[in-house]
Order: structure tokens, then C-alpha cells, then sequence
């Protein structure tokens, strides 16, 4: 296991807040001059935005970082999905390498609470789950002739993917992938309004007629594929069937649903998880 308590304990330095503020006004500045006269200038764009990715980067990196960023108002809104514990270990039959996730900073302890202990819940039965499948493929193999020095180790990793974060909603990904049994490959998708303190729906994020918006943008999206792209989709599929308030999705850094059909759910097989960025109503 790799020890990384000396890093976790780092001192933050207490120029940070003068620092991030500085390098928070000049990024802010950076995206005012952007636009000149109806053209981008891009050598701007790219500053602000390699400043933001920094940030982020820390954020979710570093909780000293994000505990100290927390407090500055400028910048508390993005500290809100850090990692909140990591481990590594491998043996003879297994490779584990994990972050575990928790959202912070929302406001709403309430909430807080309940998606870590979910998050916790579910990542920690995904674990023990592929940790029993290892040991089993493993006594399988030694069953079968196989020499124990020669059995290739069951990679297990863990971690998360933040798609959205602003004042109004936190939008990432949890995920459970295994080098070996692909069926058992999991992503699980977090949506949460802050001001209401629960999960957003495909309903909540397009309107009422969530299911013609997403449809429809699916089917314009389809529409310019090749035809060998379109040929791996199901015959006489139907995107309104397969959209509902349970359908996964996240929502990109743009503010934009991103449907996400699972393998095998609108596609054959060697298409993969199929993802979607939704067009709201009025465009395309």
C-alpha cells in the first residue's frame, strides 16, 4: 500500500488565499478580454481555461488544498467532489488501485451524509464482490493445473469522473472496471440539485417532454453517422421506450444532458456504452 500521509499533511502555505485570489482575478479577466470585437482571442481563452483546469485538478487532488480553497468565496463553489479515501494494495491474485469519492461544501449536510454513505456502500460491495471472484478464478485455475506463479493477477480499479460542478448542481461519475470480467464492469451516475437537496432527473433537467427532446436529439445525432456505425444499433429501435426518469445520464461542463445507453441496451456488443449530448428544445 502506497503511504500517503505525508502528502495529505502538507502544510498549505498562508500566501494561498492572496495567491489563488490573484490568479482568480486574472483568470477572470482573462475570459472578460476574450471576446474583442466579435473575435475570440484565443491565446486569453486558453489561459483562463488552463487556470480553471488547474484548480479543479487541485480540488480534487488535494483535500488540504480544498479545505483551504473552500473558505475563499470565489472559489468554495467548485470544492465539492474530493477524494476522500485512496488505497492500493496487490497480492497473487488481485491488484486493487481505488479512490473513493464524497461530496463536500454543498450546504447541505443532509445530503452530504446520504450520497457518501451510498457511495461508500456501493463501492465497498463492488470491491468485496470482485475480490471473492478473483480468489475463485484463482483456486479454478490451480484446480485445473495451473501453477500458482503463473496465474495473472485480477486488475480492480476504482474511482470517479466529475462531468459538472457550479452553485446549483454537482454532476459525476462513480466507477468499478475489472481487467478480466468485463460483465461486471459497473458506472454508477450522480446528478444532485444543491438548492433542493436531491437527485435530478432527466424530467427535472429538460421539461416535461423530456422524452421527445432527448429523442429527438438522439435521432438527429443518428442521423449523421456512417452507415456502418448505424448498422450496429438494435433493429427498430425505439429511443422513446428506452428514455424514462431512470434512463443514466450526466451533465457535461457546457450544462448539457449526456444520455448514456449501456452496452448491449441500443447496440450490439462491440459498440460499447453509447453516450448522447442532448440538444435542448429549440436547436438542431
Amino acid at each position: 500500500m502506497i503511504d500517503i500521509s505525508g502528502y495529505n499533511a502538507l502544510e498549505i502555505p498562508p500566501e494561498l488565499e492572496k495567491v489563488v485570489r490573484d490568479a482568480i482575478k486574472q483568470g477572470l479577466n482573462g475570459l472578460k478580454t476574450a471576446r474583442r470585437g466579435g473575435r475570440i482571442d484565443r491565446m486569453a481563452l486558453r489561459t483562463a481555461a488552463m487556470f480553471a483546469l488547474c484548480c479543479v485538478t487541485l480540488l480534487n487532488l488535494s483535500p488540504r488544498f480544498a479545505a483551504a480553497a473552500a473558505e475563499l468565496p470565489l472559489l468554495g463553489p467548485l470544492a465539492r467532489v474530493l477524494t476522500f479515501r485512496e488505497y492500493h494494495c496487490e497480492d497473487e491474485i488481485k491488484y486493487i488501485d481505488a479512490e473513493i469519492p464524497q461530496i463536500d461544501n454543498t450546504g447541505k449536510s443532509e445530503l452530504e451524509q446520504r450520497v457518501n454513505l451510498e457511495i461508500q456502500a456501493i463501492m465497498d460491495d463492488y470491491l468485496a464482490q470482485s475480490e471473492l471472484r478473483a480468489k475463485e478464478y484463482f483456486d479454478a485455475f490451480v484446480a485445473t493445473g495451473g501453477a500458482p506463479e503463473d496465474f495473472i493477477p485480477l486488475g480492480i480499479t476504482m474511482g470517479y469522473d466529475v462531468k459538472h460542478l457550479s452553485e446549483d448542481c454537482v454532476s459525476f461519475t462513480v466507477y468499478h472496471y475489472e481487467t478480466r470480467f468485463s460483465a461486471y464492469n459497473t458506472v454508477d451516475y450522480y446528478n444532485l440539485d444543491l438548492e433542493s437537496g436531491r437527485y435530478l432527473t432527466l424530467r427535472d433537467w429538460l421539461g416535461e417532454d423530456y422524452r421527445e427532446i432527448a429523442a429527438g436529439s438522439i435521432k438527429r445525432t443518428v442521423s449523421s453517422w456512417s452507415q456502418e456505425q448505424r448498422d450496429m444499433l438494435w433493429q427498430d429501435i425505439s429511443f422513446e421506450e428506452l428514455i424514462d426518469e431512470s434512463t443514466d445520464f450526466y451533465i457535461n461542463q457546457d450544462g448539457r444532458a449526456v444520455v448514456v445507453f449501456e452496452k448491449y441496451q441500443a447496440a450490439v456488443g462491440a459498440a460499447g456504452a453509447l453516450e448522447f449530448e442532448i440538444e435542448p428544445a429549440g436547436e438542431g
